[in-house]
């Protein structure tokens, strides 16, 4: 079995070469990552950055690939998130997650409202964490963490696709009927007689200097 010879402390090194330089396209994982302060990474990725900490050299030998680089990461005491097995015993699959109740059942609290299951926007959220490591708005790309710090981790807001409204009582919503949103968008999408799409609020965001232009 090939051996590299690095510490954890190289990993943290690798990482924060990542921070400020971003991960190549070619160089992400499909599967493992690396979790490190609320965010993920690529193993291997991170492993070869590592190794010119530890070594003077980025190329890790050809036999080594991303299960041995995860094992690697995981001795040295990193937490490791398995995506795959994290969507399968969650259930949170695109096309097999669906509502447990029928969406748009009339409900009688106060005031007449229709039913939303809630448990389909968290799937999402947590899904959306463990592909990307962060939430992010859809239109305007805010991060409530970045911006609020810690009190903002894990927050956003998720926007049904689909209008409450045109459902009837059978509909099953699934995590590709929504989409996570930040607060103020989440109210523009939803501001006026028609439900805007995402592609038409990011319209009106990308216009919206022009028009100050204007006026």
């Amino acid at each position: 079995m090939t051996r590299i010879q690095l510490l954890s402390k190289h990993i943290v090194e690798a990482i924060q070469f990542v921070e400020k330089n971003g991960i190549p396209k070619n160089r992400s994982s499909k599967r493992y990552f690396l979790k490190f302060n609320v965010k993920l990474y690529p193993p291997k990725y991170i492993l070869a950055k590592a190794n010119i900490y530890a070594n003077s050299y980025e190329c890790l030998p050809s036999d080594f690939n991303a299960i041995q680089a995860k094992d690697f990461i995981k001795r040295l005491g990193f937490e490791i998130k398995d995506l795959e097995s994290e969507l399968k015993s969650d259930y949170l699959q695109s096309e097999i997650i669906e509502s447990n109740n029928p969406e748009g059942r009339v409900v009688y609290k106060f005031h007449r409202s229709l039913e939303r299951d809630t448990r389909i926007g968290r799937s999402l959220k947590k899904k959306t964490i463990l592909e990307t490591g962060e939430l992010r708005c859809e239109v305007c790309n805010f991060s409530f963490l970045d911006f609020y710090g810690e009190i903002g981790k894990g927050f956003i807001e998720a926007h049904h696709l689909i209008p409450v409204s045109k459902l009837d009582r059978v509909t099953k919503t699934k995590i590709k009927d929504m989409v996570l949103v930040c607060s103020n968008c989440h109210r523009m999408l939803h501001t006026g007689k028609k439900l805007l799409s995402i592609n038409q609020l990011k319209d009106l965001k990308s216009c919206t200097p022009l028009l100050r232009q204007v006026n």
